[in-house]
């Protein structure tokens, strides 16, 4: 290979920015994990997160009617850094969606939807934090 082109390929990798490095002292996002909410499902599930590591869970309802993701004992450990929850709830109205930015405890946890008769009818799972 010619001198000329090793320092051409040289000065174009140098040029390029680096790869998906955050430059010290960065914050990098958290990964997100989209959970749906469904007449009368969620998906995924089960839910599967990584214990101690920040996760976005962004609820989007994809029904017509209104419908909740409730899971108080997972919320309660759970240390929240950004979005709402109200007693250990994502309440959505139909189309609606919600994102929590949260660091997950270790655990199995039970979900349900609070609304009468949807876990009955379904609308139950379990999150796994490992």
């Amino acid at each position: 290979m010619r001198p000329t082109l090793l320092l051409g390929a040289a000065a174009l990798l140098a040029a390029a920015p680096a790869s998906a490095q955050p430059a010290p002292g960065q914050l990098v996002p958290a990964p997100v994990q989209v959970i749906n909410l469904q007449s009368y499902s969620y998906a995924p599930t089960p839910i599967h997160l990584a214990a101690g590591r920040p996760v976005t869970l962004h609820f989007v309802n994809r029904a017509g009617k209104s419908h909740d993701f409730t899971a108080r004992e997972f919320f309660s450990a759970a240390r929240i850094l950004s979005g709402q929850v109200a007693n250990g709830e994502i309440d959505l109205r139909g189309g609606q969606s919600a994102s929590v930015t949260l660091v997950p405890a270790a655990g199995r946890y039970k979900v349900h939807c609070g609304h009468p008769f949807h876990a009955l009818l379904g609308m139950r799972s379990v999150i796994v934090v490992r």
